[in-house]
């Protein structure tokens, strides 16, 4: 009894240690692959990005056109990541408005009933008490609006003395930032001046370039017509775009228009591309376990 206990444990335990095993190996493994393709025409731009993992079971998907929408999906689970909230207030605003416009043409509009001479004398009192009320209803409605527009300009003065306050802690945390930046660059050229740290900022430089190999797309294709106004800039931008190499070994398609005598713009774009998780994961462990760069590090850091 106790032999086949232990047994059904150990099974537990080993399923559970692949089950491990697995998961740890498909996150190190599996790639994750990106695309993004669209399109421009001046500042109409129209864009689609898609990330998937391990079949598509974890994805995001991202459009760019007249509005911005996406989604999530983990699994089975598919969630939306912007929702059209202005859309949604301009909706109910439009109902509001529609109902204040309905109330008012019924007041407006409303038929008086005709009253004879005879029942003239038994609604005296009765037009009396409904006077009575409209007034006191009228008074009240009056005090609401005044309530109301006393809310709203209290509400504009909180925010213009808040904006007004707000203003210097913000100016301070941008030059507390920037004085740390400053301090940050400061140190590196220090470092990098000693020839002792220069091993290191070298090992560093590799490793970075490894990591940005892995991340960047296998494919950037690029079709563009365009012009600057003018023939004599249009002809300078082509040929700084010919020095880059990215044009060249992608196959860019960069077509001048040198007759144009307006600036404009217009093409199309395809980027795809992986990365795995085990390589930028060895790159920074080389740099972690690099004693050069644990000394950069702590000397830095002080």
């Amino acid at each position: 009894m106790i032999f086949t206990i232990l047994k059904v444990i150990g099974i537990i335990l080993l399923v559970v240690l692949a089950l491990i095993l697995t998961a740890l190996l498909c996150v190190l493994f599996v790639p994750v692959k990106y695309r993004a393709v669209g399109s421009f025409d001046n500042t109409d731009i129209r864009a689609k990005a898609h990330a998937s993992w391990l079949f598509h079971l974890f994805a995001l998907h991202i459009e760019y056109a007249d509005e911005t929408d996406g989604y999530i999906r983990l699994v089975f689970v598919k969630k939306k990541l912007f929702d059209n909230y202005e859309a949604f207030n301009d909706d109910v605003m439009d109902d509001a408005a529609k109902t204040e416009t309905e109330d008012k043409v019924s007041e407006n509009t409303g038929d008086e009933p005709k009253i004879s001479a005879d029942e003239s004398e038994h609604i005296t009192d009765e037009q009396a008490e409904d006077e009575c009320t409209a007034s006191t209803h009228n008074g009240y409605r009056s005090v609401t609006d005044e309530n109301q527009h006393i809310k709203q300009q209290t509400k504009l003065t909180h925010k213009k003395t808040y904006k007004k306050r707000s203003k210097k802690p913000h100016k301070k945390q941008f030059k507390d930032k920037s004085d740390k930046i400053k301090n940050c660059i400061y140190k590196l050229k220090r470092e990098y001046s000693d020839e002792r740290n220069k091993v290191a900022f070298s090992h560093l430089k590799k490793e970075l370039f490894i990591i940005l190999k892995r991340i960047c797309p296998r494919r950037l294709k690029l079709t563009m017509v365009y012009s600057t106004g003018s023939p004599d800039t249009t002809g300078i931008s082509l040929g700084v775009l010919a020095c880059f190499p990215v044009g060249y070994t992608n196959r860019w398609r960069i077509t001048p228009d040198f007759e144009s005598e307006k600036p404009y713009a217009k093409g199309s774009f395809d980027i795809k591309g992986h990365v795995i998780v085990i390589s930028i994961l060895a790159a920074t462990l080389r740099i972690l376990f690099d004693k050069n760069c644990r000394r950069l590090y702590n000397r830095i850091s002080r």
